[in-house]
């Protein structure tokens, strides 16, 4: 079996282990993401049976990516995040390090049938493609950061920029348990902070749809329970462009 991965659809943790598996192998960069082997702290293993267990995984692991034929170095890099965080690969790492293993290549040309004056190259094209990735980033970004404004403008954000069914956190959901959702957590943290890594957006738009991820610090206060918490977070939202482009999915991930 040939396995494909597409950033829309990302794969990580142990999925990067099933893709290695592929006969031929094809990823679109940042779609494929690991980080070092873990146990659960009730796992009911001691300290010492924990690191040894560990040691052995990871064993097994670099005999397989050497059967795969994948560069064991992948591991040394897997090695530095933890399971609460995730190392995705750019697709000159994953072709360097055997991740993937196939280019795809464009057939040869016929310069016999080449016009005498080429044809000039679609700036135009490249022009709307780059506006339209740019607008989904201001877009998202909007919403995120929206989302620190007071309960009733939050609120009318989120009915406004939602489709009526979204892939909400891995699941259908409809438009009202997305509100009802998003204002449970409102009230429960009435004071709210968030702030986009511009550095770490990444977009990706075709046949339709954007496809936004990066991180953002989060700060939630609650002066009536006197409690206060902050973070980074990992969020991807898909957007289904037209003229009122609506979110289609959603998920986030608290990863500190």
């Amino acid at each position: 079996m040939d396995t494909l991965q597409v950033r829309q659809l990302q794969c990580a943790s142990a999925c990067s282990l099933a893709f290695m598996g592929g006969v031929r192998r094809v990823a679109d960069p940042g779609s494929i993401g690991v980080h070092r082997s873990s146990f659960a702290p009730d796992s009911g293993m001691s300290a010492d049976e924990a690191v040894a267990n560990v040691q052995a995984v990871t064993g097994d692991i670099m005999s397989y990516m050497t059967e795969m034929g994948v560069d064991p170095k992948l591991m040394a890099i897997a090695l530095s995040y933890d399971r609460s965080d995730m190392r995705y690969l750019s697709a000159s790492e994953m072709t360097e390090l055997g991740v993937t293993n196939l280019t795809p290549t464009q057939p040869p040309v016929d310069a016999s049938k080449m016009p005498s004056t080429p044809n000039p190259p679609p700036a135009e094209a490249s022009a709307n493609e780059h506006q339209l990735e740019s607008a989904a980033v201001a877009f998202i970004k909007g919403l995120i950061e929206r989302h620190g404004d007071n309960e009733d403008l939050a609120i009318s954000q989120v009915l406004t920029s939602y489709a009526g069914i979204v892939d909400y956190y891995g699941k259908p959901t409809d438009l009202s348990s997305i509100v009802a959702d998003k204002r449970s957590y409102f009230q429960r943290w009435p004071e709210r902070g968030y702030h986009v890594h511009d550095e770490s957006v990444m977009v990706t738009c075709a046949s339709g749809r954007c496809m936004v991820s990066g991180t953002y610090d989060w700060i939630v206060r609650s002066l009536p329970r006197h409690k206060q918490a902050k973070g980074v977070a990992r969020f991807s939202y898909t957007i289904a462009i037209g003229p009122n482009p609506k979110i289609i999915a959603e998920n986030s991930k608290v990863v500190r």
